[in-house]
């Protein structure tokens, strides 16, 4: 198989390139983030624009067209996804102008007479207007034209892109598929309970430094002695949806130790998670998992982080540290 089709989606890659022929105009791949959807969706693209794919459809990673693929310059394809600034930082939307960019890329004729591929992620980074702008195209696509889609937030779409696309759940590794994955890149298996059960997230967690966030749980962990200012004065510089994620994290475990006796994310503090787990107010706690996920879905809009950490760290203790 290509690069970057991982084991578990290697079944799902197959059926697809097996019926290259019958693929709709759209796809819509939705799953959890940190299981590879963007590689997946990569490779597809790929092995449907290689000249000289192998028997099982694959692409064959060395004609004209794979080498345009891997150097980023094919031209019958065009990656979608939030422009990068001058300073190197992402932005939150995939815009308007961006897709209407797209109208020049759908009205040229391909230059080896294939596929025609747009591939958008996340495509929940599309804001109603670039949705909108989107819809047109995708009802009426050009010649042999492939949208694929790309989310882990299928809920964040518009309900009319989803309805012009054949949706697709991504496969998702067993756990002990993938701690076998992450054994091969030396990762210890405690990073794939963190990352909730994701190889990739997980691989990408073992890079970090996690100095701020082993300080956090500390904090946590002791909630009634837990200073809300301090804590969001060290954790402003942090990006507010990773922080938020943290906190949304420990609170699952608290809920889940409390309800069903098992931790999901940080089982290395059971011990803590437990005390603190056992005097919590549980309908309280119940009520700052709902205020994480509202806070969650505006983390990228502009706050004072600052303070938004402080009144979410302030709700925590309230509840947790009778």
């Amino acid at each position: 198989m290509p690069l970057n089709v991982y084991a578990w989606q290697q079944p799902l890659f197959r059926s697809l390139l097996g019926n290259r022929e019958k693929l709709p105009h759209a796809l819509l791949l939705k799953g959890k983030s940190g299981t590879g959807k963007l590689h997946f969706a990569q490779s597809l693209a790929r092995a449907l624009l290689c000249e000289s794919p192998r028997m099982d459809g694959s692409a064959c990673l060395s004609c004209t067209a794979c080498n345009w693929f891997d150097h980023g310059i094919h031209p019958d394809f065009r990656l979608l996804e939030p422009e990068i600034d001058e300073n190197g930082k992402k932005a939150a939307q995939i815009t308007i102008d961006q897709v209407r960019s797209l109208v020049s890329f759908m009205n040229m004729t391909t230059h080896r007479n294939g596929y025609r591929i747009v591939l958008i992620h996340p495509a929940d980074a599309m804001n109603v207007h670039s949705a909108n702008a989107l819809l047109k195209t995708l009802e009426e696509p050009h010649g042999k034209t492939l949208f694929v889609l790309v989310t882990h937030k299928q809920q964040a779409l518009l309900p009319t892109i989803s309805s012009r696309c054949r949706i697709i759940s991504m496969p998702f590794p067993r756990r002990e598929e993938a701690l076998a994955w992450l054994k091969e890149k030396g990762i210890a298996g405690s990073f794939l309970a963190e990352s909730g059960n994701a190889p990739l997230a997980a691989l990408d967690l073992a890079g970090r430094d996690r100095t701020l966030l082993d300080h956090v749980l500390e904090k946590l962990g002791n909630p009634a002695s837990l200073d809300a200012v301090e804590l969001a004065e060290i954790c402003q510089k942090t990006p507010l949806p990773e922080f938020i994620s943290w906190l949304q994290k420990w609170c699952h475990d608290l809920a889940s130790q409390a309800f069903a006796g098992k931790i999901r994310y940080f089982p290395a503090l059971s011990d803590r998670i437990n005390a603190v787990s056992g005097r919590a107010d549980k309908i309280e706690l119940l009520k700052l998992i709902r205020k994480l996920s509202q806070a969650q879905r505006i983390s990228s809009h502009p706050v004072n982080a600052r303070l938004f950490i402080e009144e979410l760290v302030l709700n925590y203790r309230n509840m947790a540290g009778r």
